[in-house]
């Protein structure tokens, strides 16, 4: 039987260009997509869905907030950071400054900003000549990046995809402390290459 998905993408993510992946990747499935915005969590819990996914941003967001998520709800999580600094030591390699003064260069200079992001991720093929979403939500988002941590006692709960050649993540760091995490091989933090390992291991 076909799953229901609501999805939160990721930051500076468009939506719609997120959704065609994940409909790409997983065809059989329904899905919705919206941006990781502050009632994001909240409008997935009510959604209805049958499952709930998550790329990056967006899984920092579920993950703060799995003790209020229903235990027999899955959960799927693309890219996914128990800490997003490096300072935390949990696995996020982005040095607390250099996300600071991503959000300074975001008030002044917005799609400068995103272009930088998207360079340090190695996302190259996200278009920047116009922003994902409102500009109100990608400030709030890079401060939710640089605050929030996951709920570390409930990640078994969660199914995590994790690329070998992120450069926002420590894998071995991530996959020391979350037993339920899936590696792929030739996978980087872009979303296309986690979903190509997500619909591998999906159950027919």
């Amino acid at each position: 039987m076909p799953d229901t998905w609501m999805w939160i993408s990721g930051w500076a993510i468009c939506p719609e260009r997120f959704q065609a992946a994940v409909e790409l990747a997983l065809p059989h499935d329904h899905h919705t997509v919206q941006a990781p915005n502050a009632a994001a969590v909240e409008t997935a819990l009510a959604s209805g869905a049958s499952r709930i996914g998550a790329y990056s941003l967006g899984s920092l967001l579920l993950l703060s907030k799995l003790a209020r998520i229903p235990e027999g709800l899955r959960i799927t999580c693309l890219a996914p950071f128990i800490a997003f600094c490096r300072e935390d030591q949990l696995g996020g390699t982005t040095p607390r400054a250099s996300l600071d003064a991503l959000q300074q260069r975001l008030h002044t200079q917005p799609h400068n900003a995103l272009k930088l992001f998207y360079r340090l991720a190695g996302l190259h093929d996200e278009p920047t000549d116009h922003l994902p979403y409102p500009l109100e939500d990608l400030i709030w988002g890079l401060e939710q990046l640089s605050t929030l941590q996951a709920n570390q006692a409930l990640l078994e709960r969660v199914e995590a995809v994790i690329g070998l050649t992120d450069p926002l993540i420590e894998t071995t760091v991530l996959n020391s402390r979350w037993s339920t995490c899936q590696l792929v091989e030739h996978g980087n933090h872009a979303y296309q290459t986690l979903l190509a390992g997500l619909s591998r291991i999906q159950p027919l």
